[in-house]
């Protein structure tokens, strides 16, 4: 009797393993084919049924742009900051060589 008991409960956990394995691999299908759709089919998928998922995705690509543009925002002030030495230095040599002139003159 115990062994049909064990042996119908280890059927059962299996069972139960599997459909923990199906769910899992259909949600991450769910969010690969989130993944997939452009910012507007993201954005106009239908809400009616309520889903972490599309929002959880739409934060990631803001995320993202955000990194993106905070990059981008860096790289022109670290050129901006080169231009500016560049002129005070350029300004330095045409002092340099104004003086250079008046004094020969």
């Amino acid at each position: 009797m115990t062994s049909r008991i064990r042996s119908w409960l280890g059927a059962r956990h299996a069972k139960n393993e599997q459909f923990r394995q199906a769910v899992q691999a259909m949600n991450v299908d769910g969010v690969r084919g989130l993944s997939d759709l452009s910012d507007v089919e993201l954005i106009a998928t239908d809400h009616s049924i309520p889903s972490a998922r599309n929002q959880m995705e739409m934060q990631r690509r803001l995320k993202v742009a955000i990194e993106a543009l905070t990059a981008e925002t860096i790289l022109g002030r670290k050129a901006a900051n080169r231009a500016a030495v560049m002129i005070v230095a350029l300004t330095a040599v045409l002092v340099a060589l104004t003086v250079v002139l008046a004094v020969r003159s």
